[in-house]
């Protein structure tokens, strides 16, 4: 299959790159830098782009039949880079024609979805504009047209791939899940249509 995937440079993203070229499909890493995508294939190809200008996004998106967004922000700042980056994607999957899209979230979107330590205490504290995104990009993905799917996974780890984790519509079931499982998860969601239009929660075993 035919991929983009954005935050393709990312801690996470890197794995549904090598996990997707693995699996045989031809993959378009979009990243902010080329450089830090690392992974050279034949069925790579690399556009170095910001996601928050909607022509570097449009060039990414075309002729894809999905696309995969692992994009992240580092700094707890007041931002719109999720919310509106992943709009300029749905933009341009509503102009070129692709209606598949699998978005990483997180655990803590839905307010009580994250345990109480984390959700009433470290969250506001430490990542509440983070979070405040996550939930204005959760909104718009909701609204769109799309076939779509957030996944919520809990904290994530650098831990090898166990093909072994729990995935639920409720609250996690526990507190951390390698991010190779969740590119698993998320490329499986490809062609699973299970959970479309719903938000999985994703944790090991």
């Amino acid at each position: 299959m035919k991929i983009a995937v954005f935050g393709a440079s990312g801690k996470t993203g890197i794995l549904i790159v090598y996990q997707a070229l693995n699996q045989g499909h031809q993959v378009t890493a979009f990243a902010r830098k080329a450089t830090r995508v690392t992974i050279q294939h034949q069925r790579l190809k690399v556009v170095e782009g910001d996601v928050m200008n909607y022509d570097h996004v449009l060039e990414a998106v075309e002729g894809q039949e999905a696309v995969l967004c692992a994009l992240g922000v580092d700094k707890n700042k007041p931002n719109a880079i999720l919310s509106e980056g992943t709009g300029n994607i749905l933009r341009a999957m509503a102009a070129t024609g692709v209606t598949r899209f699998i978005c990483m979230s997180s655990a803590g979107i839905l307010g009580n979805d994250s345990g109480f330590w984390f959700g009433k205490i470290f969250m506001p504290l430490f990542l509440n504009h983070i979070f405040d995104d996550k939930k204005r990009q959760m909104k718009i993905i909701e609204e769109s047209k799309v076939d779509w799917v957030i996944i919520r996974p809990t904290g994530l780890t650098d831990s090898p791939k166990t093909n072994s984790y729990k995935v639920n519509l409720g609250n996690p079931t526990s507190r951390s899940v390698p991010r190779a499982d969740v590119a698993d998860f998320m490329l499986k969601l490809l062609t699973d249509k299970k959970y479309d239009g719903k938000m999985p929660a994703l944790s090991s075993h």
